[in-house]
């Protein structure tokens, strides 16, 4: 075999000899090989043990390419770790840090790597279009889950955070756990749903998803836990007519404006609001958990929304399309989802006697819910208040409307 003059002209660079170029020539290996080989920056003594080992194997090591080390992907980056270590920011760098608006790739070819011609096998992704999924700083956010992250079964004092409660207090408190487990029941359902179809090129959403779902399981486990902890039991099931906006999504941005937008909106402040009524230690600090954690989610919501209707050609009208359609599923679980304000009314009063003035509690919460809603879509440019479902303000001047 006769070495090309540029794989020569590499070997001789690295310092190889004439004796060792010669031994290359008479020996089965390819030009290709060999010249993928001083693109590695092999020495000369560690070329001459390759070709021993090409010596004493010559029907297989011979076959190895090493076309590997051809490819048009950036080489000799490296990223440096900050203060809270090698983030995902931190790797986002060169070539590597550059989402583009279409993923080209069908596959599973990772951003900043490149698909082999010869291997190109698409896979089952569809939302290939950066507009449909991306939001600024969704790294960030991953990070900020993976730090956040806690253990219901240690992190919570269940052998000394419990005391005995008022039967109907401990009730209210069971069918809270009831309704809100299994809201994350579902949610974790349908993100889980829509993970597979975002392309690799979009990993940090992928990434960012993935905690959600994470998040979820969390959410289900420590309120079923709660439910079950203290002689009460879980309660009446979710009405479920919340779900209708986030089943009934057929794009990745409308389930994400239903879910991590107007539902997450409304639970951060019902849990933000439960340290006010809160009757033991575990559960202020497994709302407090739950609401660092739904906080995290709407600002991805929020952040992916800006970035959809500043970047998608009718991202404002398909918005103000999407917010009607959850606002009305949210209005009717509220409306008709007895058990959840019931016990919310009972939690804020004490006791059945002062019934009243629980339910001018949660006439608060929901109004501060509503409002809290309407500063959300605020921060991204969306005057709400003319448009907002007229149950929602319903709902906020009289909690027990129907």
């Amino acid at each position: 075999m006769q070495l090309s003059t540029a794989t020569k002209i590499r070997a001789r660079d690295l310092g190889w000899s004439e004796e060792t170029i010669a031994r290359i020539e008479a020996s089965p290996l390819k030009d290709a090989t060999v010249a993928n080989i001083t693109m590695m920056r092999i020495p000369e003594e560690r070329m001459r043990g390759f070709l021993d080992l090409v010596d004493r194997d010559p029907e297989r090591i011979p076959n190895l390419t090493f076309n590997f080390i051809r490819t048009r992907s950036e080489r000799g980056v490296r990223a440096q770790p900050g203060e809270r270590g090698l983030l995902l920011k931190d790797i986002n760098i060169g070539t590597y840090g550059q989402v583009p608006d279409h993923w080209p790739y069908e596959n599973d070819t990772p951003r900043g790597s490149h698909p082999s011609p010869d291997n190109y096998a698409p896979g089952s992704y569809y939302i290939y279009d950066k507009v449909e999924v991306w939001a600024e700083g969704v790294d960030e956010l991953y990070e900020d889950a993976i730090r956040d992250r806690w253990v219901p079964a240690t992190d919570l004092d269940w052998t000394n955070g419990l005391s005995e409660l008022p039967a109907e207090i401990e009730r209210a408190v069971c069918q809270l756990a009831t309704l809100y487990s299994g809201h994350g029941l579902v949610e974790q359902k349908i993100i889980a749903k829509w993970l597979e179809p975002i392309s690799y090129g979009f990993h940090d959403v992928k990434l960012f998803l993935g905690t959600q779902i994470y998040d979820a399981g969390h959410k289900v486990e420590a309120l079923r836990k709660r439910a079950l902890a203290n002689g009460g039991g879980l309660g009446q099931a979710p009405l479920g007519a919340l779900y209708r906006a986030w089943y009934g999504a057929l794009k990745f941005t409308e389930m994400i404006t239903a879910l991590d937008v107007v539902y997450k909106s409304y639970e951060l402040t019902l849990f933000e609001a439960y340290a006010d009524f809160a009757k033991t230690d575990v559960e202020r600090t497994l709302f407090g958990n739950l609401a660092r954690d739904s906080r995290r989610h709407l600002e991805y919501g929020k952040r992916h929304l800006l970035w959809y209707i500043q970047h998608h050609p009718r991202g404002r009208e398909n918005a103000k399309f999407w917010l009607g359609r959850a606002e009305a599923a949210l209005s009717i679980e509220l409306r008709y989802s007895h058990p959840e304000r019931e016990a919310l009314a009972l939690l804020f009063a004490g006791d059945v006697e002062r019934i009243q003035a629980g339910i001018e509690r949660l006439r608060k919460l929901r109004e501060k819910q509503l409002m809290d809603y309407i500063g959300l879509l605020g921060e991204v440019g969306i005057d709400r208040l003319p448009d907002v479902s007229k149950h929602l303000m319903q709902i906020a001047e009289d909690p027990l409307a129907v």
